[in-house]
């Protein structure tokens, strides 16, 4: 990894701009949990590029950019991208990105997770609220958020398993690898032990949490 990255996104005439929102997406079952498929699924990435066409947009459009990995297609990316306008909130999976006066905030709705998402492990993790903040970012800033979660596939009664990476830049003339090549100011990771009754451990933003993923 390259030392002494700005934690301030690069200022570059025609670079993107706006609330800028990449969300990575990881899939798998048990046939990924071990082995070579554990392997190549753990080769997804924290970050990707931005699309080119959002260079030179108007500064405060939202956009969301959604990068999917799965292990039907041996975790090679899918790619999609939208714009949500000057809207004041986007919720992606579990996230929810809020506008505020100062910049934005991102939560964590942990009703809307799989397993554990469920209700008793929403008041758990949050502190009795179903939204717990994760941190807030100031024009300039960008940070990541992560949590991994277990569903439940009723057509077959089988269980997968999900890792959802959150990129969210308050960007300005950045460049389009300014999720690979600075880093964040801020990082929330929310980990859990998909196999057994409980949470891996409790932490603040900033923190990693240790824990075994299947």
């Amino acid at each position: 990894m390259a030392q002494h990255r700005s934690r301030r996104t690069p200022h570059a005439g025609g670079g993107i701009s706006g609330l800028c929102l990449q969300l990575l997406t990881t899939e798998w079952t048990k046939e990924s949990r071990g082995g070579s498929g554990a392997r190549l699924r753990n080769t997804t990435p924290l970050a990707m590029v931005l699309p080119e066409p959002w260079k030179g947009a108007e500064d405060g459009t939202l956009r969301v950019h959604h990068v999917y990995f799965s292990e039907r297609r041996r975790f090679l990316p899918r790619e999609g991208a939208k714009s949500g306008g000057r809207a004041l909130f986007e919720e992606v999976e579990a996230f929810r990105v809020e506008r505020t006066d100062e910049g934005v905030r991102v939560l964590l709705d942990h009703g809307r997770m799989g397993v554990p998402g469920a209700h008793e492990w929403s008041w758990e993790m949050a502190g009795g609220r179903q939204h717990e903040e994760l941190f807030r970012l100031e024009p300039g800033q960008w940070g990541r958020a992560v949590y991994n979660e277990r569903l439940s596939y009723w057509e077959t009664s089988h269980w997968g398993y999900c890792k959802h990476v959150l990129n969210v830049g308050l960007l300005h003339d950045a460049s389009p690898d300014v999720f690979l090549t600075t880093e964040p100011v801020q990082e929330a990771v929310r980990k859990y032990l998909l196999r057994q009754s409980g949470p891996a451990a409790t932490g603040s933003s900033s923190t990693r949490l240790s824990s075994a993923v299947p």
